[in-house]
């Protein structure tokens, strides 16, 4: 299992090295410091399993330096966050970004590597005193896949015909879908779908 982690503090880039990786015989561990490095080890991999982005590294810019992540490497990995404990807002704020997971500077390492073998799982890692003011953020990371593909297409401008030909759906199972997706954005109709969007910042 390949493992990327960017951290600020090049202590914890060093425990994680020398701790995780030589503990724990499946997991490979690479550290950086920067993001800028980050992305360069990212495309060095022909495989990741998990990438934890510090938002303390010095060119990572908060959620921005995320959003930069995911767009060059096509969202095809799952990327968790790692700072101080977040309050509620900004916790959802990174979820509903995309974000796999947030690990805590606090997180013992038994627990960060728990954290870690969940995100790889598929999962979507937060500790359990953020869940509660974190649900609605949680509800919006459970789109389903096509409920994902109509948001692409109603923030496109695409009318319901224009995107069951283009998924290759009937206009009824669109708009099934389209039903689903305003329930979870808790959108009255589809313009109110998109606006809701944009303010959460999905999409």
């Amino acid at each position: 299992m390949n493992i990327l982690l960017g951290y600020a503090n090049s202590l914890s880039r060093d425990f994680a090295q020398r701790y995780l990786g030589t503990n724990q015989s499946e997991l490979n561990i690479t550290t950086a410091g920067t993001l800028s490095d980050c992305l360069q080890l990212a495309n060095d991999f022909t495989s990741l399993d998990v990438v934890g982005l510090d938002l303390e590294m010095p060119d990572m810019d908060g959620i921005s330096g995320f959003r930069k992540f995911r767009q060059a490497t096509g969202c095809r990995i799952p990327v968790a966050l790692i700072g101080s404990t977040a309050s509620g807002r900004e916790a959802r704020d990174l979820l509903l970004a995309g974000a796999a997971g947030y690990f805590p500077y606090s997180l013992s390492a038994d627990a960060l590597i728990g954290a870690i073998k969940l995100v790889a799982a598929g999962e979507v890692f937060v500790p359990a005193d953020m869940m509660t003011s974190n649900r609605e953020a949680m509800q919006h990371r459970m789109l389903t896949r096509r409920e994902q593909q109509v948001l692409t297409g109603l923030l496109g401008g695409k009318s319901n015909r224009e995107m069951a030909e283009q998924l290759c759906l009937s206009e009824v199972t669109i708009k099934h879908h389209l039903k689903g997706l305003r329930s979870k954005l808790g959108a009255k109709n589809r313009t109110h779908a998109v606006c809701r969007a944009i303010e959460l910042g999905i999409g």
